[in-house]
């Protein structure tokens, strides 16, 4: 099947980021970009830094270190069975993090940068990671990105559908009830904005 191409919005990333770009291009093609970067490089509506790729397959360090060079100067900061998370320099440093072993799957087929330099994961698996995210922390950069994905044209029933589908005992109701409550972490400071378009999200929303 052949993938679906989207344009990057590069712009949103910092100096080091942007000169790590092409050099990404390297990176086995099983592994796929999620979290908050991967949403930004989509929408554009925040700046995020780090790099989290997820893979089904086993880590394998001697492939994955031969086939993406910047790795052997990398200063390693996390490794684990099946996890790797590295910071490279490029004017600047960036963080990296490979999980692998992942098989949870995908909802929607990852699309390519235009470039072709990396695989994406989809808005809505997106969305269904980013609801299960706000289970085990409160920031508010997790909420302005279900938020961004939302006012995108996603719709939140997809994205819990999709939550549901990857993980069976996925607690819908309790991620509803979380999307709404702005008392924890940091949450006092998500725009206003923000919230009243998760509140009316979750509000039109029926299980």
């Amino acid at each position: 099947m052949k993938l679906k191409k989207f344009k990057p919005l590069l712009d949103i990333l910092p100096e080091p980021q942007r000169n790590l770009w092409h050099e990404l291009a390297k990176i086995p093609r099983h592994f796929v970009l999620y979290g908050g970067t991967a949403i930004a490089l989509r929408l554009g509506h925040r700046k995020s830094v780090d790099f989290d790729f997820f893979s089904p397959e086993p880590l394998n360090e001697d492939c994955l270190f031969n086939e993406f060079k910047p790795l052997v100067n990398a200063q390693i900061i996390q490794r684990e069975v099946d996890t790797l998370s590295v910071i490279i320099d490029r004017n600047g440093f960036v963080k990296l993090s490979f999980f692998c072993n992942l098989k949870m799957g995908n909802v929607e087929p990852p699309e390519f940068t235009y470039d072709e330099t990396i695989l994406v994961a989809s808005k809505v698996d997106l969305l269904a990671h980013k609801l299960k995210v706000i289970l085990q922390r409160a920031e508010s950069k997790d909420y302005r990105d279900i938020s961004a994905l939302i006012q995108s044209g996603v719709q939140l029933s997809e994205g819990i559908s999709a939550s549901l589908a990857l993980w069976k005992n996925f607690p819908a109701m309790e991620s509803l009830r979380a999307l709404t409550f702005f008392k924890d972490g940091d949450l006092y400071s998500l725009p206003q904005s923000d919230r009243k378009v998760l509140i009316s999200a979750a509000s039109d929303f029926e299980l």
